[in-house]
């Protein structure tokens, strides 16, 4: 029942992808038809599922099973382009490698049939939004809580929140779902007795307003931020788990693999920033790890010799920091400068994916303002992850302690599934700058479990080495 709007995200997008199946085969049958009848019969079809299948990824990795994304037309057309050049770039590589096997090897069709499937899921996608709206099915939404929270959801959702969500003042048959918060029902429990009699008696779903926080916003609610009793229910149990063996000869793999791939690259732009900028390529920063522990991390230089001196959280606005180089800039939108870290991923500092390590003097001021700051410490930290394709650069505190939100729902459902995703995702980040991270306030955080210790120091349980 928890997972009520879950399953209706994710039956839209199910409903994208059997269309886009559809759209490639469609333009592949007709293609082939066109230039050669007798194509159809010769087990054209089968070749090709690959790319189909690679294509799917590819999209998925350019936000194109994104309800935001659709909706908006420029990145709509900038993910299909995206998604596109990949899937054909795999696909003649595909068909040449194996020529032989197949006996042939479609240029020109190969180009068509990609052309065509991205025309048709653009077309799929316009006749969707137009029908559907993309809408949750017209929720009608009950929020048993507090009116700062009912508030902050009108506000989280901008434009978009009436067609999205019917936020109702009062439990009635047509209602769709009732969100929970039980620390508001401790406070008003002859209230909650009714609605949530009523909510039983009409087979209405009830969900945990946490979990439905996190499947509307992916990040935990505010509150957590400062309950310790919330950490031990859901954050510490995991920490033991066998998903770090799997994920660590994960790491070592893909990191050995990447750097011998990337070696020319990273050469070019070592030489590139000593011939450009005069300065070492290199840059070693102290960064909080794993358990707490302190290591060197490396990047490329893109940042005066200078930039530290004023200390963690100066503000510049956005793509204005006097600080980058002109070279830094370019390898910063990239995320060229990042590639360095693949050592410390091989050395076991760092992970692929996990919460970002972030800088030893930053973390001195987030750890006193945030209680369950360093639950960071459980997960090997980084090269990406869950709040970077979610969230935005961070240069202040306040947007750190937003992205904190983020990096707890990571520790919560942390598994080599979303770790894919999120390589996925991160792709997409790379290569299509999305504008749409989220600015809204933080709601009023709602009162910790009565049995929440907020001010015991965390970092007694994965003490700093």
């Amino acid at each position: 029942m928890t997972q009520t709007v879950d399953r209706l995200w994710f039956g839209r997008q199910l409903i994208l992808v059997a269309g886009d199946a559809v759209a490639f085969f469609g333009v592949l049958a007709v293609i082939s038809y066109v230039r050669d009848p007798q194509w159809l019969s010769s087990g054209l079809l089968a070749p090709f599922l690959p790319v189909l299948c690679f294509g799917i990824v590819a999209a998925y990795a350019a936000g194109l099973y994104e309800l935001r994304s659709i909706r908006d037309f420029v990145a709509l057309i900038g993910g299909l382009l995206g998604s596109g050049v990949a899937c054909w770039v795999f696909g003649t590589t595909y068909f040449y490698l194996l020529s032989s096997y197949f006996g042939f090897s479609p240029k020109i069709t190969l180009f068509l049939v990609v052309v065509g499937a991205h025309a048709g899921m653009l077309v799929w996608r316009r006749a969707v939004l137009s029908t559907t709206g993309f809408r949750v099915v017209g929720l009608k939404i009950f929020v048993l809580g507090d009116k700062e929270y009912r508030d902050y959801l009108s506000g989280s959702l901008g434009g978009h929140s009436r067609k999205e969500f019917n936020l109702v003042e009062s439990i009635a048959p047509d209602v769709n779902l009732v969100v929970v918060d039980r620390r508001w029902i401790n406070r008003h429990l002859d209230e909650a007795r009714r609605v949530l009699a009523a909510a039983i008696a009409g087979l209405i779903p009830i969900v945990n307003i946490d979990e439905f926080h996190e499947s509307l916003f992916g990040k935990v609610s505010p509150q957590h931020a400062r309950d310790l009793v919330w950490a031990l229910d859901h954050v510490l149990p995991r920490s033991g788990s066998v998903y770090f063996q799997a994920k660590r000869v994960l790491d070592v793999a893909a990191a050995a693999a990447l750097l011998v791939i990337l070696a020319p690259i990273m050469l070019l732009v070592a030489a590139a920033i000593r011939l450009v900028d005069r300065t070492s390529p290199l840059y070693g920063q102290m960064r909080i790890g794993h358990l707490g522990r302190t290591f060197l991390l490396w990047k490329f230089r893109t940042m005066r010799q200078d930039a530290e001196q004023k200390g963690p959280f100066i503000e510049f606005s956005e793509g204005d920091d006097p600080r980058v180089t002109h070279l830094g800039s370019v390898l910063r939108r990239l995320c060229i400068d990042e590639l360095p870290q693949l050592w410390n991923v091989l050395k076991g500092d760092m992970s692929l994916v996990g919460p970002r390590p972030e800088w030893a003097r930053e973390v001195d001021i987030l750890e006193k303002a945030v209680p369950t700051y360093t639950l960071r410490y459980l997960v090997p930290p980084g090269m990406t992850g869950w709040a970077q394709v979610y969230f935005r650069a961070t240069n202040n505190q306040e947007d750190a302690i937003e992205k904190h939100n983020y990096d707890l729902y990571y520790l919560k459902h942390f598994s080599l599934a979303l770790d894919f995703s999120i390589m996925l995702k991160t792709i997409k980040r790379v290569f299509v700058e999305d504008p749409h991270a989220p600015s809204v306030p933080a709601p009023k955080p709602l009162e910790p479990a009565v049995d929440s210790d907020g001010r015991l120091d965390i970092a007694s349980i994965v003490g700093r080495n």
